[in-house]
Formats: structure tokens, sequence, C-alpha cells
């Protein structure tokens, strides 16, 4: 073999090689493609998986809400106590109060707690305040020990409470 042949033969296998090597970075490329559309497809799917696990869970915290709440209407005779209406002097029983509580955080709603409901009727004027928020903690720990939280309560610019599932 002369050199002539030689350098066209070797020119012949470097064309071919490059042809090749095209072909193989060509098919590389493609599949790098494919794998990138399929990785991404892959991560859409997670994302909306991801999107129904907390939509899921958001449903479930707000049923498990509503049956704590239907158990504890239920049970507002539990640790019910007397106390005293707005300026009167009849007793009455917190259970109906509490239920009355509960049907309004039900709704995802608070209740309006008036200030002058007291534990103790006031007669001379001396045991207001204490009967009141005697009152207010008595109230709160009766929904307390019912609904298995704290209620949030939040004093009113009229003196009032307002009392909120937390």
């Amino acid at each position: 073999m002369t050199q002539k042949q030689l350098a066209q033969n070797l020119d012949s296998l470097k064309a071919s090689f490059d042809s090749n090597l095209n072909r193989v970075v060509q098919s590389v490329k493609s599949s790098n493609e494919a794998f990138d559309a399929k990785i991404n497809t892959l991560n859409q799917h997670v994302a909306g998986v991801k999107d129904e696990i907390v939509a899921l869970k958001s449903l479930l915290k707000e049923e498990t809400k509503q049956k704590t709440l239907e158990r504890a209407l239920s049970l507002t005779d539990i640790d019910s106590f007397e106390y005293y209406p707005s300026r009167s002097y009849q007793k009455s029983n917190s259970g109906e109060l509490v239920k009355k509580a509960i049907k309004w955080f039900m709704l995802g709603s608070g209740m309006i707690l008036s200030s002058d409901y007291c534990m103790k009727q006031n007669v001379y004027g001396n045991e207001a305040t204490t009967s009141n928020e005697d009152f207010r903690a008595k109230f709160i720990e009766q929904i307390k020990t019912l609904i298995k939280r704290e209620p949030r309560v939040e004093k009113r610019s009229n003196g009032n409470f307002a009392i909120y599932y937390s």
C-alpha cells in the first residue's frame, strides 16, 4: 500500500468516524431531551400530588374540628355551672351558653360574651370585677375541656369579649 492510499484510507476512516460520532452525539442529545421531558412531566405530577396532599390535610383538619365540635355539643352538661346573665337576678346554666358558642365555632365564627356575666350576684357592688373574671375563666375552661384546645378570647372596645375556636 502506498502512502497516497494510506492517506485516502485514513481520510475515509476519519470521515466515517466523524459521521458515526455525529450520529452518536445526536442520539445522546435526543435521549437527553426525552429524559429531560420525562423528568419535567414527573416533577409536574409530584407537584400535583403535593397540592392534593395539602388539600387533603386541610379537609381532614376541618373534618376533625367539626367532629370534635359535634361531640362537644352533645356533652355541654359536663362541668357546667350556674351563673348570672347580664344584670339578672335569675341563675342560668352555662351548658346552654357553651352550646351557643360551639354552634358559632361550627359555623367558623366566634361569639360575643357579655362582660356582665358573673358567678355571684353583685348586690352591693363590691364583687363585680372578680366575679366577672371568675365567670370568664370557668366558661373558657369548660369550653377548653370540651373542644380539647384553648379558645381564643379577645376583649372588645365596649368591654365585652369575643371568643373564637383557635
